[in-house]
This record gives structure tokens, C-alpha cells and sequence, in this order.
């Protein structure tokens, strides 16, 4: 079954930064047991009725956890090179960079300082620590 859903997640209540949202005419559809969204999110539009609207707040450790220190990295800039040397454009605060693990997956990360040699890189989620709102209507379902 496909939940269809307009919404608007906030950070940390209701009255936080809004994340992100939808607008009615473009609502966000996600299918059911696919692990497209949070367990609690799915749980609470399942649950809910055609039409409704609730509000529903998920505790970051139930989200995506807690900031970690450890998912910080300090990474030589050569480690940024390719055959055509380092590109300094991706390295400014804010880029996102994809690199990978030990087993060769790719893991998201997002430049927080740029040094002379040096580039810190924080691999947390970009929701991790964020307790999250989301205000919800109950759109439709296929």
C-alpha cells in the first residue's frame, strides 16, 4: 500500500526551523514496509485516517541518534585529489563530499573547516541530534 502525505518537518517542536515540507498539490508519497520513512512516521499515517491531520514529535536517539564526535574526520587534502589534482572547490564549509568506507560503500559527509593541509569533515547524519516534528495530513492511499 502508498501513503500519500503532505507535511512539514521541523526541528526540535513546533515552533523550530523547518526542515523541509511539502505543498498539498505536490505531496510525498512512500509505500508501506518499504523503510522509506521512520518506523514512527509510518506508524502514526498508518494509524491515522483519510483526511487527518496530527502532529507527532520523534526523539532524535529515535531518529537518526545522537551527534557522535567520533564521525568526525580530519582527512589530508590529497585525499581529495583525482588525476587532475585537488579540487579546492569542494572543500569549502558546507560541501557536501561523497567518499567511501573499508567495505566500499559511500558514505555522506559535510566540509565544517578547511586548513592549510587539513579538510574536517563530519560524517554524521545531517539530522543527528535534531528531535524531529512533523505536522501531517493524510492525503490518500493506493
Amino acid at each position: 500500500m502508498k501513503h500519500i502525505i503532505h507535511y512539514t518537518l521541523r526541528a526540535d517542536g513546533p515552533e523550530g526551523e523547518i526542515i523541509e515540507a511539502t505543498v498539498p498539490e505536490e505531496p510525498f508519497a512512500f509505500t508501506a514496509d518499504a523503510e522509506e520513512v521512520l518506523e514512527e512516521l509510518e506508524t502514526a499515517v498508518a494509524a491515522a485516517g483519510l483526511g487527518d491531520r496530527f502532529e507527532l514529535l520523534i526523539p532524535c536517539d529515535d531518529a537518526y541518534g545522537p551527534e557522535m564526535e567520533g564521525a568526525f574526520a580530519v582527512l589530508p587534502k590529497a585525499q581529495f585529489a583525482d588525476d587532475e589534482g585537488v579540487d579546492e572547490s569542494i572543500m569549502a564549509e558546507g560541501e557536501v563530499v561523497v567518499m567511501h568506507d573499508e567495505d566500499g560503500e559511500e558514505v555522506h559527509g559535510v566540509v565544517v573547516h578547511v586548513g592549510d593541509t587539513e579538510v574536517e569533515v563530519d560524517f554524521n547524519h545531517p539530522l543527528a541530534g535534531v528531535d524531529l516534528h512533523f505536522t501531517v495530513q493524510v492525503m490518500g492511499r493506493e
